[in-house]
């Protein structure tokens, strides 16, 4: 064995690409928040790693705060009611590196429950930022909490109005599929105040 097999691990100095600060510094999440905004956040964040499949929160629970995947994949599933009264969890959707969920959970004025589960599709590394965390931070400096509640704000902004959006399409595709009304031969009822 020769020694840099041996010791080349241990001593190795990690590049820019793998330290905390560049993937903050480089998430959409934070796009044009200064270093020392950066540093803050940095200190306030904390890392959770996950095993495929394990539960990251469940639908119904009350949220504490969002996450965003440095590295793995996030499953977001959702109860769908069927008939008789069971259950079965649907995929939503798949989320990758640098998405970010469970958003919600830093505005919202009480603790309501979550609207799905996240699940780790494979072994994820997730950065977690939790509301008793930004509540600290807008206390010690009010300039960058506020920064990020409205960096926040907009992100929710945008995913309403893209729901909005999606919303409308699938309401207008329902009204083309639906079949016209049938005119049935008989005259209709007119109303006893309609009489003359």
């Amino acid at each position: 064995m020769t020694p840099d097999v041996f010791w080349g691990n241990i001593f190795k100095i990690k590049s820019k690409k793998d330290t905390l600060y560049y993937f903050l510094k480089s998430n959409p999440l934070f796009d044009g928040f200064s270093s020392r905004d950066i540093k803050n956040i940095g200190k306030i964040v904390h890392l959770r790693r996950f095993k495929k499949d394990e539960i990251i929160f469940k639908e119904d629970e009350p949220g504490t705060g969002m996450y965003v995947i440095r590295t793995g994949s996030v499953r977001i599933t959702k109860h769908k009611k069927k008939e008789g009264g069971d259950s079965e969890e649907e995929v939503i959707t798949m989320l990758k590196q640098n998405d970010f969920f469970g958003e919600l959970a830093l505005v919202e004025k009480t603790r309501f429950p979550r609207t799905a589960s996240a699940y780790a599709d494979n072994e994820c590394e997730l950065i977690g930022f939790f509301k008793p965390d930004l509540l600290e931070l807008v206390e010690r400096n009010p300039r960058l909490g506020v920064k990020i509640v409205l960096r926040i704000a907009e992100i929710i902004g945008s995913r309403l109005r893209t729901t909005t959006e999606l919303l409308t399409e699938r309401t207008e595709e329902t009204k083309r599929l639906r079949p016209a009304p049938q005119q049935d031969e008989k005259e209709p009822i007119s109303p006893i105040w309609n009489k003359t």
